[in-house]
């Protein structure tokens, strides 16, 4: 039986995080961003119980209307959040239907004109509580809590999915061990020591591509376009002759919506016939989200044909938008806890489902700046559930250190996960080798937020 719980209580504080290097979101330069975090209290067959969730908030990705700044977009997702935990006490059913409830409320309460990304994100942060609240409550690991779908995901199923195969899909849940990481490049990101030059303010991380690749053995790779043609061949051609002496690469490109279908077609002209593309090329999985969000999914007399996978993410806003992609010919979507946990749960069901049709349907794990602790674990664990083998993260690389966090913190972390971080004069930072990170601890009872109950 799919245990209900009532929401009884709802508490949300921030970190500011400072980014050590800046990053390029599309068509904005990111240099620090609140970290929200939120508890639940949730009263359930098992008595009161507590959960927690925390997400970046991260300027000018939910909404990217031109008329808004860094600081517009973040007062969004905070107002976003200020909706979602007034209106949540008092609601009760399945976590499936209280994270239904939240994201009707945070619909309603917000201006019509507020991206549904956006309004989704309030919702998404306290829906990662509500599971682990309910995991904590069974006494079980995410993993099994989703095996037995103890959160009614097949209850609800939407109409394009048969509640058989939902649970068929979910039964099949097996964490990996380790889990391999994507290193985000972004266009503005210095490739080599010589391009980076000597600093006299550097921390002890590696910051180009060079020197992230000697450091951790990383041989995934997801490259930011510019959204202009002549500069990204450009680029890429760099890279590629970076590639040539690392053998065996995974890359993927990411767009953050700066092209149109002509120009894109151009691109992908460039890569497929280019001879110094040629490692990039035979290693390239997916190109994420080239066209806008309000064009991407729109009526058209052909489905897209760009010559590589094409996949959606900021246009990923509902829970239909993947079945609808996959209509206009894209291959897939990627999954974000900051877009919904449940909702890459029911995407991976949906993704086995097409696949055993023997049709093309792709599912990968990105990234929005998850900083190491609480947020990370949580949007790890759901990567590897899903099936991913390697997953984006930048937060490690682009910040990180666990800002914001006390010593009491910061050692009971360092304590409960003595293979996936380390102690640096920067910061707690990720434990790489060979490319991928031992996430073994993160199996334990609950969302994989063990240890940060206990010292907060």
């Amino acid at each position: 039986m799919t245990p209900s719980f009532t929401i009884k209580a709802v508490s949300v504080r921030t970190r500011e995080v400072c980014l050590r290097l800046p990053f390029q979101f599309g068509s904005t330069t990111v240099t620090k961003a609140p970290e929200a975090y939120v508890e639940v209290m949730v009263e359930g067959r098992n008595g009161i119980v507590h959960g927690y969730g925390a997400q970046m908030m991260i300027p000018r990705w939910f909404d990217k209307r031109t008329h808004l700044t860094n600081e517009d977009t973040v007062k969004e997702l905070a107002a976003v959040i200020s909706v979602t935990k007034l209106g949540a006490p008092g609601l009760a059913g399945s976590v499936r239907q209280l994270s239904t409830a939240l994201r009707v409320l945070a619909q309603d309460g917000m201006p019509s004109d507020c991206p549904s990304l956006a309004t989704g994100f309030g919702p998404a942060l306290l829906e990662m509580a509500l599971i682990d609240a309910a995991c904590r409550s069974e006494k079980v690991s995410f993993a099994e809590a989703a095996r037995k779908d103890l959160f009614g995901l097949a209850e609800d199923a939407p109409s394009d999915i048969p509640a058989s195969d939902i649970r068929a899909a979910l039964e099949t849940i097996c964490p990996e061990p380790r889990i391999a990481l994507r290193h985000t490049i972004g266009y503005n990101a210095p490739l080599t020591r010589m391009e980076a030059g000597p600093s006299t303010d550097r921390d002890d991380q590696p910051v180009t591509v060079q020197e992230v690749v000697s450091a951790t053995g990383i041989r995934a790779f997801k490259i930011k376009l510019k959204g202009d043609v002549e500069s990204d061949i450009d680029r890429l051609k760099q890279l590629n002759k970076i590639f040539k002496p690392l053998g065996d690469i995974v890359v993927t490109l990411d767009a953050n919506e700066q092209y149109e279908e002509e120009s894109l077609n151009e691109l992908v002209r460039h890569i497929q016939v280019d001879s110094e593309l040629s490692l990039l090329r035979s290693s390239l999985l997916f190109l994420e989200q080239p066209f806008a969000r309000e064009v991407a999914l729109a009526d058209r007399e052909r489905p897209f044909d760009i010559g590589v996978p094409i996949m959606i993410d900021e246009s990923d806003d509902c829970d239909d938008a993947l079945p609808q992609a996959w209509a206009l010919g894209w291959s897939g979507t990627s999954v974000k806890s900051c877009k919904g946990v449940l909702r890459a749960l029911l995407n991976k069901a949906r993704t086995i489902k097409r696949q055993g049709e023997g049709l093309h349907a792709l599912l990968s794990a990105e990234d929005l700046t998850c900083q190491p602790g609480l947020c990370w674990q949580q949007d790890t664990m759901m990567a590897t559930c899903i099936g991913a083998t390697h997953v984006e993260r930048n937060g490690h690389h682009f910040a990180g250190g666990m800002q914001g966090a006390d010593d009491t913190e910061r050692a009971a972390f360092l304590a409960a996960h003595p293979k996936l971080y380390r102690q640096t004069s920067s910061g707690i930072r990720l434990i790489i080798l060979n490319g991928e990170t031992d996430i073994t601890s993160l199996t334990g009872p609950g969302f994989s937020s063990y240890p940060f109950g206990n010292c907060v």
